[in-house]
């Protein structure tokens, strides 16, 4: 059995926790669903016009959720670190393997990462500045509605991605 190197512990603990911030993340996300926006936050990041986020705004503002709209992006911001730092290292740690093809999917899984985080960066930031700043923001909503596609293919290239290279790792290192 081999030794775990520091980056697999960095890969593992940052990967997992942004996991488990993910899923926080969608448990509050039930509380932010509304007659308006019954599909939550993601409502809001695909608003992409100001008349369609202040409509977002006063519905969770009546259902008293607005606080928990602006408390859930802001962990939004850490779930994007945690869990694109986590992913580059996992990326990396498969970009280090001597398999030819472990280490191209390790290549694409980084830079995945941190095209995630940009794009992520984007949305969240333009939303938050809206929801506890300013009230929607043409300028801002479309930076969120056209980030949301883009980060998501990248979060899913990511995940998909660490699974899939953990799985050819698992079986190429069985393999005699």
């Amino acid at each position: 059995m081999r030794k775990e190197t520091a980056l697999e512990r960095r890969f593992w603990t940052f990967w997992l926790s942004g996991i488990l911030l993910l899923a926080a993340l969608v448990v509050m996300n039930v509380w932010l669903v509304t007659e308006v926006a019954p599909l939550g936050i993601s409502d809001h990041q695909a608003a992409g016009n100001a008349a369609r986020v202040d409509i977002i705004h006063a519905g969770w503002a009546a259902s008293g959720v607005m606080d928990l709209a602006i408390y859930s992006m802001e962990l939004d911001l850490i779930f994007i670190a945690v869990y694109a730092w986590g992913a580059f290292a996992g990326g990396r740690m498969l970009a280090a393997s001597p398999h030819p093809m472990l280490a191209r999917l390790g290549k694409v899984i980084m830079v995945a990462a941190v095209g995630f985080a940009i794009a992520d960066y984007a949305e969240t930031i333009s939303q938050l500045i809206q929801a506890a700043f300013t009230g929607g923001h043409d300028m801002l909503s479309g930076v969120a509605a056209s980030a949301r596609p883009v980060k998501s293919i990248l979060f899913l290239v990511t995940f998909f991605g660490v699974l899939v290279g953990l799985a050819i790792r698992s079986w190429k290192s069985r393999a005699p």
